[in-house]
């Protein structure tokens, strides 16, 4: 169990399983004895984005009943394994409840999460979910009540589904966050509703033949299009798929695959299941962000206040060329304070790009003028010519004159347009330190960053073989990141980047704030 998130799951004696409908009933009151809270400091804290997702099945050790007992702060019985879930720092669950449809009768927690599971398991158990688990940050600009109408504006997304919520916060009213463990499966007058055999449907594969066009093909058909040239893809560590024949051809074997299982389509839709569980994941950020400006709107008109919206995008879809910054959560009140100083390090750094970003756009825009005002006074120029040329035949003393005049203006015009020139060429110069001066600051960043990441791995404990390597596979994605900028303000080629596989979530024993 981590420091600070203490608990017990202690075995009983005996823990009979009760009867699915005849336990209890909703809960959508806050806990008993929690305080609203006042608000903080108009200032000093604003609202920021924060939303993840991650699956809940018993295989994994992520059962659904120590989930519903560590977010409630209830002690619950895991009737699968006969033990009892009781977890420490109750004090910081300020209200829970169930969200339940309307169809589905009077229920308990414990024996809703119990009941999802032996569902499970008479399906047939494995990787499938029993829940998913979602964790968001709450506005602190919001009162008690406020951040309560969120959460159930949340849960009301799944209407067909089983919603557990619980929103914690530090005691300070610092980190107002919600937890929400939504049913996989829909609640209905008899339990839960089982998928059936066409709702599942069946798995996928993704084929190519020796054209190199490629489609999808259901497993009962893989022997058909086996027979026909078709073969499977698979997923290498260099971020290519390629068939086996194509593999061998450039001297890969199976050991440079990612998995050994090939790449897997969505079940009913024939895409890639990474691609709709990500559109799927897209559109419930971007739900709880119209839900929480709707709410701080609200907040805004009924106080005076003035509030930021936040948005669900990333720095990257919403054209902005920042480092982003990583989740703190409870971090910095619970002694991992490296965060912290890492988010600050980031605003910093950023703060100084935005800086040397905008000097090198206001000379950028002094260079521009200056251009335009040599191109005017050589047009000038070429305008006193061709009157001179043109001028009429009359006297040789009016034509001296005359000439002389002509003469004193092109050599005012010409010196004006050298003195443009001059100011041109000192204003490339002061662009050119500029950049100099980003990219030497970016070479700073990088080669912190390599210290830091060779830190970070030069440890062999099985410690260091978690956290820190994460941390380090972190700070090697930002290397490049500004490895590529640096190279884009020097005028090079940015260096291909891999695609990073994606990782299976670890186990953990209690989630992360």
């Amino acid at each position: 169990m981590r420091a600070g998130l203490r608990g017990r799951c202690a075995p009983l004696r005996s823990a009979p399983r009760a009867p699915f409908a005849d336990r209890g009933s909703r809960c959508h009151a806050p806990l008993r004895g929690s305080r609203l809270r006042p608000l903080p400091m108009e200032g000093t804290n604003m609202a920021i984005y924060h939303l993840n997702a991650r699956g809940c099945s018993p295989s994994t050790g992520a059962g659904a009943v120590r989930k519903a007992a560590y977010q409630s702060g209830q002690a619950l019985v895991e009737e699968r394994s006969g033990r009892l879930c009781d977890y420490a720092r109750k004090e910081r669950v300020t209200a829970q409840g169930l969200a339940l449809p309307a169809a589905a009768p009077p229920i308990d927690r414990g024996s809703l999460w119990n009941e999802a599971e032996r569902v499970w398991a008479e399906a047939g158990g494995g990787k499938a979910l029993v829940a998913k688990r979602f964790e968001f940050a709450l506005p602190v600009e919001l009162d008690e009540r406020g951040r309560l109408a969120c959460v159930r504006d949340f849960c009301a997304l799944f209407p067909s589904k089983a919603c557990d919520w619980a929103i914690h916060d530090d005691g300070r009213g610092g980190n107002p966050h919600a937890h929400v463990l939504v049913s996989a499966l829909d609640l209905g007058a008899e339990g839960f509703v089982p998928r059936t055999k066409a709702q599942k449907g069946q798995s996928w594969y993704l084929v190519q033949n020796d054209g190199g066009e490629r489609i999808a093909v259901p497993a009962t058909g893989w022997a058909a299009a086996k027979a026909a040239g078709w073969q499977k893809v698979y997923n290498f560590t260099d971020g290519k798929r390629r068939t086996m024949k194509q593999a061998k051809a450039e001297g890969l074997g199976t050991k440079d695959r990612v998995s050994k299982s090939p790449v897997k389509m969505h079940r009913t839709e024939g895409r890639s299941a990474r691609e709709v569980e990500k559109e799927q994941l897209v559109e419930v950020r971007a739900a709880w962000a119209s839900i929480a400006n709707r709410h701080l709107a609200a907040h805004a008109a009924a106080t005076g206040a003035a509030v930021r919206p936040i948005d669900h995008r990333s720095n990257k879809d919403r054209g902005l060329d920042e480092q982003p910054t990583v989740h703190e959560g409870g971090a910095g009140l619970i002694g991992h304070a490296d965060r912290v100083k890492l988010n600050k390090e980031i605003r910093e750094r950023n703060a100084r790009l935005r800086v040397l970003r905008s000097e090198l756009q206001n000379e950028g825009a002094a260079l521009e003028q200056l251009q335009q005002e040599i191109a005017d006074l050589e047009r000038k120029r070429r305008t006193a010519e061709h009157s001179w040329q043109s001028r009429p035949r009359k006297g040789e003393r009016q034509r001296k004159a005359a000439l002389a005049k002509r003469r004193r203006a092109a050599m005012a015009t010409a010196a004006a347009a050298t003195a443009a020139r001059h100011r041109a060429t000192a204003a490339v110069a002061d662009q050119t330190d500029t950049r100099a001066e980003l990219i030497a600051q970016l070479d700073e960043q990088i080669a912190a960053l390599d210290l830091k990441i060779r830190t970070l791995q030069g440890g062999n404990s099985a410690a260091m073989l978690s956290g820190p390597l994460r941390e380090a596979a972190a700070l090697g994605v930002e290397r490049r990141k500004l490895a590529d900028e640096r190279a884009r303000l020097a005028g090079e080629d940015p260096a291909p980047r891999r695609p990073e596989p994606p990782q299976a979530e670890r186990e953990r024993r209690g989630p992360k704030h």
